[in-house]
């Protein structure tokens, strides 16, 4: 479309005037002051001061002419005299009109298009979809209506008469379920446990043992305490009390209690006390400091001519340059010299290192005292089953590690019940080295090859096992020494080794599992 020109432009403004000047007249305006109850009545009144005379005459003028032409073309409508409206000053020719301070630009455009609350007024009235609340007979008869169970949702088919109310926020406390979870897991490996437990003394025949407690019946609470019955008249504690009189136990008097006896080391005044005891780091650093104070005491003595300073340390390395006027004049007699010493040096050292060395007499006192001190920390049993204690190797080393490790106790066979029991009795220390002697060191499964036929034994010990049973602190020994003892029936063993009170770990030896996760002892422990 090609751009207008300016003729054109020009045109178009005056009609457009025109059409303004039109609706004015329609309007039928009054040519005079406007109404001073309107907003601007201040700009209007201010207009009319500073307009002149042939402003007003050319609007009159040209209101006339635009009356002459709506009447010639019928378009003129009487106007209504109760409806006035103010131009804008623009529009009524005032072209020395200034604006207020709160516009610094008049707005001369027309306002867009704005929405109102006609809009809802347009709008199509829906009507609403009415829930009815009432069921069908049909719908609720079962012959008719196969499909309806009355039973699901509790009174699903009335109408909901108030509003749910909303409940408020109910945080969980962290770890809640995972305590609930734990709980439920104890419980159910407690259960397994009793089961396990019901099950294996079934199989032993141990339910007459089982004390029932719902037919064990408790004595009653007495009437009146002990504490309080010497303070009573009668046995009940309605009855008077026995605070005053000659029978009564309170008096004004103070009992004091009866001086107990100190030790005898407290006792002692003249003793001197108990020496402290140091650790290694303690005895090494003060050991550290009386040498080097030692060695401080000789040096200064040495410089003050109380002592002879000492002879030089001659070794085969140093003996040139310490010696260097005698070495050059005979070289031969003084590496003799170097040499003597050196040899009286170390026939010092190996003496002082015999002299130190403790005798058998000394060694065994001094094992003994260890040993005492470890069994006063507290003595342990442990009891071991093994399925074959024939061999006369296993015999041996069970024997005599148990005698050098100071146990007391007894290795018991019986081939009839086919099982072993070893028990032991010491200190905490030689146990666990038993321990490791019976369960990692010996070979209870090998096979030996005999020395004299070069054929393996007819024994088959390839199945042969140990295992820890049962181990416990004990007040005393229950053996005096270790006793090796094959008995032929199993009664006789039970006999034998209910002398001592451990008649229990034969039971328990038979009873054994190693599968079961009850009776199984971790060894480590």
């Amino acid at each position: 479309m090609p751009p207008k020109t300016q003729e054109e432009i020009n045109a178009e403004i005056a009609k457009k005037r025109a059409e303004v000047m039109a609706r004015i007249a329609k309007m039928n305006l009054p040519s005079a002051k406007p109404a001073t109850a309107q907003p601007r009545p201040a700009a209007a009144s201010t207009t009319n001061k500073i307009g002149s005379s042939s402003t007003q005459d050319m609007i009159a003028a040209a209101r006339a002419r635009i009356e002459a032409q709506l009447k010639k073309q019928g378009l003129s409508k009487p106007a209504e005299p109760n409806k006035t409206n103010e131009l804008h000053p623009m529009l009524r020719g005032d072209f020395n009109f200034k604006p207020s301070n709160k516009h610094k630009k008049p707005r001369l455009s027309t306002m867009p298009p704005v929405s109102s609350v006609k809009a809802n007024q347009r709008k199509p009235d829906t009507t609403k979809l009415q829930i009815e609340h009432t069921i069908p007979e049909e719908f609720t008869d079962p012959s008719q209506n196969p499909y309806f169970d009355p039973s699901l949702g509790r009174n699903s088919h009335k109408p909901q008469t108030h509003r749910r109310r909303n409940k408020p926020f109910s945080f969980i406390r962290p770890g809640r379920y995972i305590e609930k979870a734990e709980k439920e897991r104890a419980a159910a490996k407690m259960e397994k446990l009793k089961q396990e437990i019901a099950s294996r003394a079934e199989q032993a025949n141990l339910e007459e043992e089982v004390l029932d407690l719902g037919g064990i019946r408790f004595a009653e609470p007495p009437e009146v305490e002990w504490w309080d019955a010497p303070f009573l008249r009668e046995p009940n504690y309605q009855s008077e009390l026995k605070i005053s009189g000659p029978e009564s136990l309170c008096s004004i008097y103070v009992q004091h209690p009866v001086p107990i006896e100190p030790p005898l080391a407290i006792r002692n005044q003249s003793q001197a006390p108990a020496q402290l005891i140091l650790t290694r780091k303690e005895r090494k650093k003060l050991r550290r400091q009386r040498r080097l104070e030692e060695q401080r005491e000789k040096r200064d003595k040495i410089m003050l001519g109380l002592l002879p300073p000492p002879p030089p340390k001659l070794k085969m390395s140093n003996f040139m340059r310490v010696m260097a006027n005698d070495s050059t004049l005979d070289p031969t007699k003084m590496e003799a010299e170097v040499r003597r010493q050196m040899q009286a040096r170390k026939d010092k050292h190996e003496a002082d290192n015999q002299a130190r060395k403790l005798t058998k007499e000394q060694r065994r006192e001094k094992n003994e005292i260890k040993e005492k001190k470890e069994e006063r920390k507290g003595m342990v049993r442990a009891a071991f089953r093994v399925d074959k204690l024939e061999h006369p190797r296993h015999w041996y080393k069970v024997s005599m590690n148990a005698q050098q490790m100071h146990l007391t106790g007894t290795a018991l066979s019986c081939p009839a019940a086919k099982q072993a029991l070893v028990i032991v009795e010491g200190s905490a220390k030689n146990i666990k080295a038993y321990k490791k002697l019976m369960l990692r060191r010996i070979d209870w499964a090998m096979s030996e090859m005999d020395l004299e036929t070069g054929t393996l034994e007819s024994d088959d010990y390839a199945g042969n096992q140990c295992h820890l049973i049962w181990q416990g602190d004990i007040e005393a020994r229950q053996f005096t020494q270790f006793r090796q003892r094959t008995c032929p029936t199993e009664s006789q063993a039970k006999s034998w080794l209910a002398k001592a009170g451990c008649d229990a770990l034969w039971q328990l030896a038979k009873q054994y599992d190693p599968n079961d996760s009850i009776t199984a002892i971790d060894p480590s422990t």
